[in-house]
């Protein structure tokens, strides 16, 4: 039997002062009283106001179910011990208040943090916390993340246990009722009151699949289950007339076959029963969940077609993250990412605003303007990357010096980086090299990650340098999947409805794409010292060493890192657009007026046969802020220039200053702004 009676919301100064309470034990058992200076008692406060909302969420019942709270402090600025100390008082407020909301979960993204957050929070309060990971299970004889877990559990006896920790694909699993219900008083519980996210969770499931694929899919598993021949010629009869179908359009099967046709022939692949077929043969068919997960999505309309000169994709999604009362989200960058731009169910909290005035930001030009999929698929290309990689690294980090490096999954599956002799046993224990700072270059000490890893961790806070080579882009198909999903539109509904090509103009699409490469610059950015911030909310002193198109970075630094130094520093190609070639002499230069004449001058071109295009340029006119240069226009003698904004000027305080690497600036520079004042 479970308790419907919905709970008294919290009295709000009582459950403050155990709050204050909770944090004051954590800064002692950390031996600093960090949390309460004033820059992160702003985000204690955050996480406060977040976790007494979620809270009279839980207690008015379904009525606020559609509502995710997001704390959105700086990477380090205290998010998630803050949450500790909620959690503790939720607990020790509803052990005393018989009708008070009751039970916790902290859900993680990752296997080891989940084994570390369990090890704190049992810390804090012993016998009140259970933690549920494939690791941590009784009966896991070889832990795959956690070689020795701190605990084990079963799923049944989360329920037992007023604080849980598990992570993202539990919860949101087939299973994940064993992490809602909890016992309280002998009776069960349907839900717990209050839900920590730690870290964006994946909200969309997404299934792609080439029809090559399907058909190599189909061969296999028809020889192995020759009895369901029926069904996967229904969904075949469905994919391959898009082999002829013009290239370069979208299509919707719903639409061309008729969505009540669709269901009816495609019914099986809804079923628990395909679902079991396809996680039994994964391991010997390759393909076959990303199939199966189509031909699923396509049965509720949830699907599009892709054809293109080369390739024919067909993409299904599907809402993954369900909303349930009493839930906060913890990320870094939730202000950025653009989900909150498409769906109107995040609701922000106040947080502080981080500088990082003590972050030196240095742009190189990239390897190669080539698309790096496509590149680092030959084992030269691979090798002149990792060598160029490694030029940089010298040349930007100290011996002695900690560093992060950020790169394409490509070079370490194939043991390009690091630069390890092939077949070094090294490579056999990632962590060696991906959490230990084990690589060491000339004395350089080196972890290396991959791009979608690393966020959360705090495996590299000691680290001086951070490099990104690249960026990490989602083709245009998943931004718009994603768009679709998180709106939960059917193909015929939303912008998908209203696009004819990938091209086509949807906003929603372009803000989650460009969301995510924000996003993706700015977590692994801040893996290092410059996560620690001093009671000001200035971060700590760290090096960032970016090789990314020049033009885009610079549009968004100045949003992304307010208060940094950004330099940038080589030769960027011949064949950059005029707009990154402006920038890229505008930010090497340490003048404080250049004419546009004698910019001209450098560039080989004279400025009114640039200046149109250039100013009108979006992303130019947010570089020339990041930049701190402004743009005046003039007649006669003087003509127009760049001018430096002034360094005292408030409205620019949130602007990056820019600092030159060249000890001469190739410009000839006028008089200053005050000489040339009346």
């Amino acid at each position: 039997m479970t308790i419907s009676a919905l709970p008294t919301v919290p009295d709000r100064e009582a459950l403050r002062a155990l709050y204050d309470e909770a944090i004051n034990e954590i800064n002692q058992s950390r031996h600093n009283a960090k949390l309460t200076t004033d820059f992160y008692a702003k985000t204690g406060n955050g996480v406060f106001e977040a976790g007494y909302l979620a809270l009279s969420d839980y207690c008015m019942g379904t009525k606020a179910s559609q509502r995710l709270h997001v704390v959105s402090a700086p990477a380090g600025g205290g998010k998630t011990s803050f949450s500790y100390a909620l959690i503790l008082a939720v607990t020790r407020y509803a052990e005393r208040t018989p009708d008070a909301p009751y039970g916790c979960a902290f859900v993680v993204d990752q296997i080891t943090k989940a084994d570390e957050v369990y090890r704190e929070l049992n810390a804090l309060h012993p016998g009140k916390v259970a933690i549920w990971t494939s690791d941590h299970d009784p009966g896991c004889a070889k832990p795959a993340k956690v070689v020795e877990p701190a605990a084990r559990f079963t799923q049944d006896q989360l329920r037992h246990y007023p604080i849980i920790v598990v992570t993202h694909a539990f919860y949101n699993g087939a299973r994940a009722n064993k992490a809602h219900l909890m016992v309280r008083n002998g009776r069960l519980v349907d839900d717990r009151a209050l839900v920590v996210v730690d870290e964006r969770p994946e909200e969309v499931n997404q299934f792609e699949v080439l029809l090559s694929e399907a058909e190599r899919v189909r061969e296999n598993l028809q020889a192995k289950h020759p009895e369901l021949k029926e069904h996967l010629d229904a969904l075949m009869s469905c994919m391959e007339p898009y082999g002829y179908k013009p290239v370069n359009n979208l299509y919707r099967p719903t639409a061309d076959f008729g969505s009540k046709l669709i269901t009816e022939k495609l019914a099986w692949f809804a079923a628990d029963h395909a679902t079991d077929i396809a996680k039994s043969n994964a391991a010997d068919i390759p393909g076959i969940e990303q199939l199966f997960g189509y031909a699923r999505a396509l049965t509720v309309g949830c699907a599009f077609v892709v054809p293109s000169d080369k390739v024919l994709r067909f993409v299904g999604y599907q809402r993954k993250l369900r909303l349930r009362a009493g839930m906060l989200l913890l990320d870094a960058t939730a202000d950025i990412d653009g989900v909150s731009h498409v769906v109107p169910w995040r609701q922000h909290v106040d947080v502080p605003k981080a500088r990082y005035d003590n972050l030196e930001i240095i742009h190189v030009p990239q390897h190669t303007k080539k698309r790096l999929s496509g590149y680092l698929k030959t084992a030269g290309n691979q090798r002149a990357y990792a060598k160029w990689i490694v030029k940089t690294i010298r040349e930007h980090m100290a011996p002695g010096e900690r560093g992060l490096v950020v790169c394409k999954k490509a070079l370490i599956e194939d043991e390009r980086i690091p630069t390890w002799p092939e077949g070094d046993p090294r490579y056999e224990t990632p962590a060696i090299y991906s959490e230990e700072f084990g690589w060491d270059l000339d004395g350089r000490k080196l972890s290396v990650i991959h791009w979608g890893t690393g966020v959360g961790s705090n495996n590299w806070q000691d680290a001086d340098v951070v490099f990104l080579f690249d960026e990490f882009f989602i083709p245009r198909r998943s931004a718009l999947a994603t768009v679709q999903g998180l709106r939960e539109h059917r193909a015929d509904e939303g912008e998908l409805a209203s696009m004819n090509t990938l091209n086509s103009k949807a906003r929603g699409v372009d803000v989650i794409a460009e969301g995510h490469r924000l996003r993706w610059t700015k977590q692994p950015a801040l893996r290092g010292r410059g996560r620690s911030y001093d009671e000001h909310g200035v971060c700590g002193k760290q090096r960032l060493v970016v090789s990314s198109d020049l033009k885009s970075f610079m549009s968004s630094a100045g949003k992304l890192f307010p208060g940094a130094k950004i330099t940038t520093v080589g030769v960027h190609a011949q064949g950059d657009q005029w707009v990154s070639k402006v920038i890229e002499q505008l930010g090497r230069c340490d003048a404080e007026t250049i004419t546009t004449k004698h910019l001209g001058q450098l560039l080989g071109k004279p400025w009114r046969e640039l200046s149109s295009n250039v100013l009108k340029h979006p992303a130019f006119m947010d570089a020339l802020g990041t930049l701190r240069w402004c743009y005046v226009t003039g007649r006669g003698r003087g003509g127009s220039r760049f001018e430096r904004t002034r360094h005292d000027q408030r409205k620019q305080s949130e602007l990056s200053e820019v600092v030159s690497v060249v000890s001469n600036c190739p410009l000839e520079c006028s008089k200053s702004p005050e000489e040339l004042s009346p």
